[in-house]
This record gives structure tokens, C-alpha cells and sequence, in this order.
């Protein structure tokens, strides 16, 4: 079987990094220059990360989902051990790396010191090196709220969870087993948001009145973003079982509508209480399903540049809170003064922010990917039983990975 590629997921992986990027520096600019009234605060900006760890959950769930069928077609099983073997090398490595480093080895670097309000990374230092280390990001983020500059990680402890479970539903001798599930999961979350909006809400509004186990669960759940990544692996086995539906979604009349309501409710940050990612990540599996599979796709995402940085995506994922907090501590430092002024940041001030941030992130993320994660990936290429391609020209190699 020949390498599976689908044309313009790099693109995607380099949209929804810098949806993250973006948040996240804004997030830093005002919690750093104290400007509330800033450009944090409006709901696009304060939204937009968010939808980008969503777009990465849906595409490693059909990317997961895709190559598990497609392994179970050619050898009439899945190997569950080389497959959790393939995302043990491409995942933990630098996991590991940045997660160390911001618990032993930033907090004792100056210039990458935060304020306190993005936490403090020696309350509960213990738990936190647990979890962390036991790659749960996101219990440790439940259970004690924010660390600097690894907190982000949540997600890819979300991902590894979905992974423990996953190819065995899609080792199921019955394909429409994935669609029970994808259906169930769907119905859990609709159970949530009626639980949520009609039943705990009041007591959201008094915290005192909410235990730390119940406060747990509620934050835990809100993070466990399975679901998109469910469906993503639903688009998946639409594409791959070639199902009635697929042709319909591939019209272009049907392609501007959807691209037309997912862009007026970006636009107008509409947020559905309780499924609100889910409800985009619907929309993005229809863009993957047609990058994937559409010659006719309306969305070309597939170009020099975004092929370089979907490669490099993980590592812009996992180095850009280090970066951002470098580049505001020197910025802050240099200013002759204030870089704001009546809650505004200066304009030249948020320009450098932003090309400095990118350029240093961007250069950790290739040198990372070059000299660090490579190593693993070759090594990782003996255990693919169906390989994936991040160019028509690769030679095969399983690089389908989460949030890379």
C-alpha cells in the first residue's frame, strides 16, 4: 500500500498553531502590561486558541482513525503495540523536554519569569511533578490550576487518553461500531450541556458552594475534548468506507455555505454553551474531508510555506509559551517607556511582540525538529505498518502525530 497523504493537512497544522500563538500572546500582553480592556478581552481573540487545540484534535483523530483502518484493511488486524510504540517516540520526547525544563530548569532563569497570574510553578510542587511526569497535563491543570509555561501541554495528555482507547474501538471487527461510539460520545456531550445549562449553572455562580471533587470533574470534563476528536475519526470512516454522503459534501455549492456559516460564527465568536467545540469541530472535519479527498476542495492550503511549518507544528505548539515570555521580559526591559498607555499598548511595541515571538518560536521549533525530534521519527518508521506522508515525494513515513 502506498504512503497515505492528504494535501494541505500541513497547512491545517499551521493554522491552528498559530490560532494558539496568537491567543496565547495576547494572553501574556495582558496579563504582563496589566491591559484588561486590551485585545485579550475581546471573545475572537479569547476564543481563537481554543478553536485551534480543537482543529488539532480533529485532525489527529482522523489522521489516527484514517491510518487504523487502513492498517486493519492490509493486515486484517491492528497492532496495538507498535502503534502505541509510534506515538510514545513522536509524542514523548518532547514532551518531556519542554515539561522538565519548565519545572526545573525556566524557574530559574530570570528572563523567562512570569507574574503570577499565569501561576506559580512551585505551589504543589510535588503533585505537579506527578502528574506531569505520569504525562496527565491535564489533572495537574484541574488539580492546580496553571504552571507557567507547561501548561499548554494539557492537550496532549488529552490526546494520549484518547489514544489508549481508540484503536481498540477501531480494531472492531463491526466498522459501524466507530459510528455507535461517535454517536454515543455525541450524546454524552449532549447530556452534559443540558446538565450544565439547566441544572448546575446556579451553582456556578457561588463557588463556595461547589466541592473541589465536583469542581474537578466540571474542569476536567470541560478539557476532555474527545469528542473532537471523535470527530474527526467519524470523518474518517466517512472518507475511507466511501459513504453515500461524502459526494454530497464534496458539492461546492455545499462547501460555500458551510465555510460561509463557519466564518460568520468565527466572526461573531458564536459560542453554543456546552458543545461549543464540538460544534466547530464539525465544521473542521468537513474541511479535512475535503482537503483529504475533494480535488474540487474551495480550501488550498497546500504551499512552501506551510509545508515547512506543519512540520515543524508540534514544536511551535510546545515552545511558544518559552518564546513569548522571553521576547515580553527583553521588550519590557528595553522600553525607554511605558508600553501603554490608557490600557492601550503601544503600537511598534505589540509589532515586535509579534515578530519576535513567531521568528524565535519558529526558530526553536526547526532546530528542535531537526536535531531532536528526527532521531525519534526515523526510529519510529520501523514500527509503521501503514506509513503516512507529509509530501507526495516522502518516502514513507508514519508522521500522522498529535498536534504535529
Amino acid at each position: 500500500m502506498a504512503a497515505i497523504y492528504f494535501k494541505g493537512f500541513n497547512g491545517v497544522r499551521f493554522i491552528a498553531a498559530s490560532a494558539v500563538i496568537i491567543h496565547h500572546i495576547e494572553e501574556f500582553k495582558s496579563v504582563f502590561l496589566f491591559n484588561r480592556d486590551d485585545l485579550w478581552a475581546r471573545p475572537f481573540v479569547y476564543q481563537l486558541g481554543r478553536l485551534g487545540v480543537s482543529l488539532f484534535f480533529v485532525l489527529s483523530g482522523f489522521l489516527i482513525t484514517y491510518l487504523l483502518l487502513a492498517e486493519k484493511q492490509k493486515t486484517g488486524k491492528i497492532a496495538i503495540r507498535k502503534f502505541y510504540v509510534r506515538r510514545i517516540l513522536r509524542i514523548w520526547p518532547l514532551y518531556f523536554l519542554v515539561v522538565g525544563s519548565g519545572l526545573l530548569i525556566f524557574p530559574h532563569v530570570p528572563i523567562l519569569h512570569t507574574p503570577n497570574e499565569l501561576g506559580d510553578v512551585y505551589a504543589n510542587f510535588a503533585g505537579k511533578l506527578l502528574f506531569y511526569g505520569l504525562v496527565l497535563p491535564n489533572v495537574a491543570l484541574a488539580l492546580y490550576d496553571n504552571t507557567p509555561l507547561v501548561s499548554h501541554t494539557w492537550s496532549i495528555g488529552v490526546e494520549e487518553q484518547f489514544y489508549l482507547m481508540w484503536p481498540w474501538l477501531v480494531m472492531n471487527r463491526n466498522p459501524k461500531r466507530l459510528l455507535t461510539i461517535a454517536l454515543s460520545v455525541i450524546a454524552v456531550l449532549a447530556s452534559w450541556f443540558i446538565y450544565e445549562r439547566f441544572i448546575s449553572r446556579p451553582v456556578y455562580l457561588d463557588r463556595s458552594q461547589v466541592s473541589p471533587f465536583f469542581s474537578f470533574i466540571a474542569f476536567f470534563l470541560a478539557q476532555f475534548r474527545i469528542g473532537c476528536m471523535a470527530i474527526g475519526g467519524l470523518g474518517a470512516y466517512l472518507l475511507f468506507s466511501k459513504n453515500a454522503i461524502v459526494p454530497i459534501l464534496f458539492r461546492r455549492n455545499v462547501q460555500w455555505g458551510v465555510y460561509a456559516v463557519l466564518l460568520a460564527c468565527i466572526a461573531f465568536s458564536f459560542r453554543p454553551t456546552g458543545i461549543n467545540y464540538e460544534f466547530y469541530a464539525c465544521f473542521f472535519c468537513f474541511m479535512l474531508l475535503n482537503l483529504a479527498g475533494n480535488p474540487d476542495s474551495l480550501v488550498k492550503l497546500d504551499n512552501p510555506v506551510t509545508r515547512f511549518m506543519g512540520d515543524i507544528s508540534y514544536g511551535l505548539y510546545m515552545y511558544h509559551p518559552v518564546a513569548i515570555a522571553l521576547v515580553m521580559n527583553v521588550l519590557i526591559k528595553l522600553w525607554s517607556s511605558p508600553p501603554q498607555t490608557g490600557g492601550v499598548a503601544d503600537p511598534l511595541f505589540v509589532v515586535l511582540l509579534y515578530v519576535f515571538s513567531f521568528g524565535i518560536t519558529t526558530l526553536l521549533a526547526w532546530l528542535s525538529y531537526t536535531y531532536f525530534e528526527k532521531p525519534f521519527l526515523r526510529f519510529k518508521d520501523r514500527f509503521a505498518v501503514v506509513a503516512s506522508s507529509r509530501r507526495p515525494t516522502d518516502q514513507p513515513s508514519d508522521k500522522a502525530s498529535a498536534l504535529s
